[in-house]
């Protein structure tokens, strides 16, 4: 702690003339990149195969012959043999890796009932690709109706293998991957037995106003009202800087800027917003209990810096790691070529900011009750629609953009879905709580496990020393009602 206390004073040390550009490119936290648990990494890797799968690119037009390659891995060490039960890890909207057959709670199931362990990679992500370039024309097959049918032509395939003819089929699934866990459960009922959906906000919603209403929540419930009066005051300076030419050299010093912003780009604006709130959601939606606490600490200090503005703007240079020497070069039209022309570290992004257009939303806007985060005004719905717009078709305009989130609410039914068998967890510090069903059952056979302090897929690790007891106790219940479904 103290090297990295003297890391923050020397940045602050420096003149902020001399500090070096930096082009990296902060994304918003829309898109969840779900890594493995740590410990994985020193596990061997020699239970876990790689395999690829012939796909029909589209599963609704008999007429289209044209297929792709989907990679899946799997663990066959606890195979108990003819019959056992297959578990599906679903792949969501990242690259997969060999990590969550090695570990995690459902390994933990697998290993308690003899199970077959599979990872499936999602259409569009990681090296599944049907396509090597990403435009609008060849995305146009990126959807979840056509995932979910790439899950039950998968496990069809399984089937026909005599040893896993009459195997049941256990789905687990978090963020995303838990809300296609628990619409394939509604859709696809005869294949499997039942699901864990972890974390899934299964409701699409253009003006997610509750994302950072849930991060205020959050740093209030850990940190109490003097962490929320210094954040609320950092930020609402900042935007009060804006205003005068005084004020915004010293908020370019605070957040250490390479230079002035456009200030009557209100887009650039919203993509400096974002550089603020995208830090405070990406904080709080790792969140382990008692990291948001320490935050909420270091603010109390001069550890990030000594005004409320100069704090928060230590923060995102501190938490972000940005190099002392370095600055921000934030740019809006840079922020846009970033999805226009993707190197294949950032393809992931941009097929998933595609499903938000087409999808889902989930744009974390400004709140409007009060929060910390009200006068970050610039994150607006507009502000995130201009990307569809600029990276994948004119056409994409916010009315498109609501039509295409009602039709995924009407297929598959917002907040009241259908569905038997289905382990529905959530965490009440998860942003993404406020899209999921958290205060009641799905139904008699579907119960909903929702646990204070808990964030974001945090069922889905092993056990951590950090875990609470109410943790722990629904990563049991989990296990236990699968095991319960299993038995002949």
């Amino acid at each position: 702690m103290f090297q990295l206390l003297l890391l923050c004073l020397a940045c602050a040390a420096l003149s902020w003339a001399e500090l070096t550009p930096t082009t990296r490119i902060v994304e918003p936290p829309l898109r969840v990149d779900l890594q493995p648990p740590e410990e994985y990494q020193n596990l061997p890797t020699r239970n876990v195969n790689t395999l690829w799968i012939t796909m029909p690119t589209d599963h609704f037009d008999p007429q289209n012959p044209d297929t792709f390659k989907m990679r899946f891995m799997i663990n066959e060490q606890f195979f108990g043999g003819d019959g056992s039960p297959i578990f599906i890890m679903v792949g969501g909207e990242w690259t997969i890796a060999t990590g969550w057959l090695l570990t995690g709670n459902m390994f933990e199931m697998a290993r308690e009932n003899n199970g077959y362990l599979v990872y499936t990679e999602h259409r569009y992500y990681g090296q599944t690709l049907p396509y090597e370039e990403f435009t609008a024309e060849t995305l146009r097959f990126l959807n979840v109706d056509q995932a979910l049918a790439d899950l039950a032509y998968f496990i069809h395939e399984m089937k026909k293998q005599p040893r896993f003819a009459n195997s049941k089929v256990i789905l687990y699934g978090g963020s995303y991957a838990g809300n296609m866990a628990l619409w394939f459960k509604q859709r696809y009922p005869h294949l499997v037995e039942g699901v864990v959906a972890s974390s899934g906000p299964i409701k699409g919603q253009v003006d997610f106003t509750g994302y950072l209403e849930t991060v205020h929540d959050a740093f209030l419930s850990e940190g109490g009202q003097q962490c929320i009066n210094i954040i609320k005051q950092g930020i609402d300076d900042t935007m009060a800087a804006m205003q005068s030419e005084s004020g915004r050299r010293q908020m370019e010093s605070a957040y250490r800027l390479c230079g002035p912003l456009d200030y009557d780009h209100p887009y650039e604006l919203g993509y400096f917003s974002g550089l603020i709130s995208w830090t405070f959601s990406s904080s709080v939606q790792t969140a382990r209990p008692g990291n948001l606490l320490a935050i909420c600490n270091a603010f109390t200090t001069d550890f990030f810096g000594v005004t409320p503005m100069q704090k928060i703007g230590g923060y995102v240079a501190f938490t972000r790691q940005l190099n002392p020497t370095s600055c921000w070069g934030l740019s809006y039209d840079a922020y846009v070529d970033n999805y226009r022309n993707p190197s294949a570290l950032t393809m992931n992004s941009k097929a998933w900011y595609y499903q938000t257009c087409t999808e889902y939303g989930y744009y974390q806007t400004a709140p409007r009750i009060g929060t910390a985060f009200d006068s970050l005004i610039y994150l607006s719905v507009d502000f995130y629609v201009d990307l569809c717009k600029q990276v994948f078709d004119p056409r994409f305009d916010e009315a498109f953009v609501r039509d295409a989130v009602d039709r995924v609410n009407l297929i598959f039914g917002g907040l009241e879905p259908s569905v038997n068998n289905t382990i529905n967890i959530h965490g009440i510090v998860d942003p993404w709580h406020a899209l999921g069903v958290h205060d009641r059952d799905l139904s008699e056979t579907s119960p909903t496990i929702t646990v204070p302090r808990a964030s974001h897929c945090f069922d889905m690790q092993s056990w951590l020393t950090t875990d609470t007891i109410l943790m722990t106790q629904a990563q049991q219940r989990a296990r236990r009602l699968v095991a319960d479904w299993l038995r002949p």
